[in-house]
C-alpha cells in the first residue's frame, strides 16, 4: 500500500511540473525601470484601464520577437515601440464590462426570476492563467529568431519591481 501511494504521488507531481511554464533566468535582453499606470476616462465611453511600459535593452547580435506579457491575471499583447535607440514593450489594457455584476431580475412571481445566477456560481478568476504573480510582477514570453524558424522555442522571463505611477484622469 505504501509503494502504491508513493507511485501515485510521484506521477501527480511529475504531471503538475509538466503543465507549468519554465522561466528563464538569463534572457538575452534586460528590462530596467518597468512601470504601470492606471488611467480613467472622463466619460463612461472613454473607459478605464492601465498601460504597462517595459523599457528593453536588447544585446547586439540578437533578434528577439516579444509575444505576450502576463500581468495581473491578464494575457496582454505586446506592442513594440522604438524611440531613437530605445525599445519599449507597451501593453495597453482597457477594462471591459465583463467585471461588472450581471443584472438581477427581481419580481413578485418567482418564475420571472428564472434567468438569475445563484450567488457564487460565477467564477471570474482566470483559471487558465499559467503563473502565480504578485501585483508588481509580470512574465514576458519571447522567441529568439534563428535561421530555422522551427528551431526557436518560446521562453518566459519574470520581471519584478514594476513601479506604479500615479493614475491619469482624463476629463
Amino acid at each position: 500500500m505504501k509503494n502504491t501511494s508513493i507511485l501515485i504521488l510521484t506521477v501527480f507531481s511529475l504531471y503538475g511540473c509538466s503543465s507549468q511554464k519554465k522561466l528563464t533566468t538569463a534572457p538575452p535582453f534586460s528590462i530596467n525601470n518597468p512601470s504601470c499606470q492606471q488611467y480613467v476616462g472622463g466619460r463612461e465611453e472613454s473607459g478605464t484601464g492601465f498601460i504597462l511600459q517595459l523599457p528593453v535593452d536588447v544585446g547586439t547580435g540578437n533578434e528577439i520577437k516579444f509575444l505576450e506579457v502576463f500581468f495581473r491575471g491578464h494575457v496582454l499583447e505586446s506592442e513594440i515601440k522604438e524611440e531613437g535607440e530605445n525599445l519599449w514593450i507597451i501593453c495597453n489594457y482597457k477594462y471591459t464590462g465583463e467585471d461588472k455584476k450581471p443584472d438581477i431580475i427581481m419580481h413578485s412571481d418567482p418564475k420571472e426570476e428564472v434567468g438569475n445566477q445563484p450567488p457564487g456560481s460565477i467564477n471570474r478568476e482566470n483559471a487558465d492563467f499559467p503563473f502565480d504573480l504578485d501585483k508588481d510582477e509580470a512574465v514576458v514570453s519571447y522567441k529568439i529568431i534563428t535561421e530555422d524558424p522551427h528551431n526557436s522555442k518560446v521562453a518566459y522571463f519574470k520581471i519584478t519591481g514594476i513601479k506604479e505611477k500615479p493614475s491619469l484622469i482624463y476629463q
